[in-house]
């Protein structure tokens, strides 16, 4: 055999070998992935324990909550939702909570705490606020603002227009989008084209939540957003089980799951737990309170 051919089928032996390690990679890749996805999307545990665990769960996370009120008061969205709890429970402790914001509303001096106060006292007054009173607030304030009090606050052509498309935003900031229609409907009531842009955005949301296996921030408000917008039917029993496996003993919830935060490519050790644990805090009680057949059809 000439030094030619030995070299010839060198090359052909080395080509194989790794066509052969590239094929073994893909394939545990995708062997990998699927087991992934299998397990964020079906359930394998018994079922008989998760009623009980869920209510657990409801009681240490309304503990954490209540033994830090601060935690909570600069962000208005997760009032909305403490004060969402309270209606649906009647619970002491989110009401001495929401008590205490309104106290917090009174010493502060941003115009928008005028609007806020709805939060706690849907039937509050509010002045009339300007789009140059709103223009250091970041889109998420403006549009919760405007769908508290729209007569009352004045809201740009293009803002108004971007947080009712059903087609402008893409994965996470879709899902504030959700929530400010939720909020919008549940304080002005519904129409066929809310409601229909309502439905949308939570079926496209409850699509990301298929393939988004990171129990973070962003994977407990999918469900929660998904939950107040009426849309039960889209949420897997596997989802909610995830949820409650990761609490954390002291009842709170982390904002980032093994490292890995709310963003694609955003990883940190730490986060803001307030945020995670009343979302989590607040689709556990919609469960409990308000969707007593979801339960039904998938814990008994």
């Amino acid at each position: 055999m000439t030094d030619d051919k030995i070299t010839r089928l060198s090359k052909q032996t080395g080509a194989r070998r790794l066509r052969t390690w590239v094929s073994v990679i893909v394939a545990v890749l995708i062997a990998g992935v699927t087991l992934t996805l299998v397990n964020n999307n079906y359930s394998f545990s018994r079922q008989s324990r998760r009623e009980s665990q869920l209510d657990v769960a409801i009681d240490r996370a309304t503990n954490w909550i209540a033994a830090d009120p601060r935690a909570s008061e600069s962000n208005p969205s997760l009032i909305y939702m403490i004060a969402d709890m309270e209606r649906m429970s009647g619970n002491a402790k989110l009401r001495s909570l929401l008590n205490d914001y309104s106290k917090y509303l009174s010493i502060s001096s941003n115009p928008l705490n005028s609007v806020w106060v709805r939060l706690v006292n849907r039937d509050a007054s509010v002045p009339m606020l300007t789009v140059g009173d709103l223009r250091y607030e970041g889109f998420e304030q403006r549009w919760d603002a405007y769908a508290l009090a729209p007569k009352k606050v004045e809201l740009m052509d293009a803002d108004r227009a971007d947080m009712f498309s059903p087609t402008k935003y893409y994965w996470g900031r879709r899902q504030h989008q959700l929530l400010a229609l939720v909020m919008y409907r549940d304080f002005n009531g519904g129409n066929e084209e809310l409601n229909n842009t309502l439905n949308y955005l939570s079926e496209k949301v409850s699509r990301d939540a298929h393939f988004d296996f990171r129990v973070s921030d962003s994977y407990i408000q999918r469900t929660a957003f998904v939950l107040a917008a009426g849309r039960p039917d889209l949420i897997r029993r596997r989802w909610v089980e995830r949820i409650l496996d990761n609490q954390n003993p002291d009842g709170s919830w982390n904002y980032c799951w093994y490292g890995w935060c709310r963003g694609i490519f955003e990883f940190g050790m730490r986060g803001y737990p307030a945020h995670t644990t009343v979302q989590a805090a607040w689709a556990l009680y919609m469960l409990k309170y308000r969707y007593p057949a979801w339960i039904k059809e998938h814990y008994r």
